[in-house]
């Protein structure tokens, strides 16, 4: 999610998440790896991690950052800015894959030309026409930080704390799946020992192309490929069900997180009073870190089967789904038998079944980022 300059670019992403009461008993406290692209100091791909900083019910192991919306070293800097202005700097942020696993850096831009991007959203990130390129680092709004980025590489932190933790760490997974394909490359035996991976991409219906997944087709399919005790998966087209709003922006700003509050006010509301383009998105990383705090906010889920397309042509990085529930000849039941006659889906043998968010409380979700997005700081 980029604007025209660096300021702009920032205040792209804003969205919305819910908010829920907690009890007087202490809750079970879910240990989270954040993977993201993170392109900013706040929007779409940041916010849910102050979400999760927020939730007592959450533990943040680290930040592994990926090549996505941004590329890595500029989207570091940002996390490092990020965290150090919310007084967090105690949450290491380990640098991952800046080109895909598979591909070279021009790949991908190369594919889309010839085969076509996404349907909807012409977004290409790292890999768009104006991307300053990957050893150009631009600081963040008030400077860089002080701190650095944790020794070592993003996947094997991801192993390190799979095998710490076993059966306890859910990895959120909010950008291309690059260094969860190498995590499962160099160490297999992880997938069976973590909790849960939750994936924000793909799309049943609305769009076949969406870019977490076409900027790294191939670790998405690895990935998702893998034998997880349970994969939950976002998709953008429920996202459309809610998108940021100018009231949300204020609603921040004049909350009791005073660095968010700033970073709002000078971001997103004074650019917006000035009548500059803004972009208010649909929130898919809001809601996937609302899930990991409350999953009884979303009200449907379907199992479906995934896979990736890899082969280059025009469905290279598309994402097929095949429903997990037997239909009816056409999808209707056979007439005139007492049991309707069933098929069964036929996927690719590979393929695994996921949990498909499909809808979800969008107020009970508002009030939920709202509070923990205007909540004073938990350091």
């Amino acid at each position: 999610m980029k604007f025209q300059g660096r300021s702009a670019l920032l205040a792209l992403a804003l969205f919305v998440t819910p908010v829920r009461a907690f009890s007087a008993t202490p809750p079970e406290i879910r240990k989270v790896i954040y993977d993201q692209d993170t392109d900013g100091i706040i929007g779409g791909n940041e916010d849910p991690l102050v979400m999760l900083l927020q939730s007592p019910n959450i533990q943040v192991l680290g930040v592994t950052v990926v090549t996505g919306n941004g590329w890595l070293k500029q989207e570091t800097a940002d996390v490092l800015k990020l965290l150090e202005d919310i007084h967090r700097t105690d949450i290491p942020v380990y640098q991952g894959s800046e080109f895909p696993l598979v591909q070279s850096r021009y790949t991908p831009v190369r594919l889309i030309k010839l085969y076509g991007g996404t349907r909807t959203d012409p977004f290409l990130g790292a890999y768009g026409e104006f991307s300053p390129g990957p050893e150009v680092v631009e600081p963040p709004p008030g400077g860089l930080a002080k701190t650095k980025p944790a020794a070592g590489h993003a996947a094997e932190f991801i192993i390190q704390q799979v095998h710490k933790y076993p059966h306890e760490v859910t990895l959120y997974c909010g950008g291309p799946l690059t260094n969860v394909a190498l995590a499962i490359s160099l160490d297999p035996g992880i997938v069976a020992l973590t909790k849960e991976i939750v994936f924000m991409g793909t799309s049943p219906s609305m769009q076949p192309k969406t870019v977490n997944v076409v900027y790294d087709p191939e670790s998405a399919q690895i990935a998702l490929h893998a034998p997880w005790p349970k994969l939950t998966i976002v998709t953008v087209d429920v996202a459309e069900k809610l998108h940021r709003t100018p009231e949300m922006a204020e609603a921040i700003a004049h909350g009791q997180n005073t660095a968010e509050a700033q970073l709002y006010e000078e971001l997103v509301l004074k650019p917006y009073r000035e009548h500059k383009p803004q972009q208010w998105f649909r929130m898919p990383d809001e809601l996937m870190a609302a899930y990991l705090i409350d999953p009884s906010l979303i009200t449907e889920t379907r199992r479906y089967y995934i896979d990736i397309d890899t082969m280059q042509g025009m469905s290279y990085g598309s994402s097929i789904y095949w429903d997990e529930t037997p239909r009816g000849y056409a999808g209707i039941p056979w007439p005139d038998t007492p049991e309707p006659k069933r098929q069964k889906p036929v996927p690719p043998v590979d393929a695994r079944v996921a949990d498909v968010v499909w809808d979800f409380d969008t107020a009970r979700f508002t009030a939920l980022f709202l509070k923990l997005m205007t909540a004073p700081m938990n350091h």
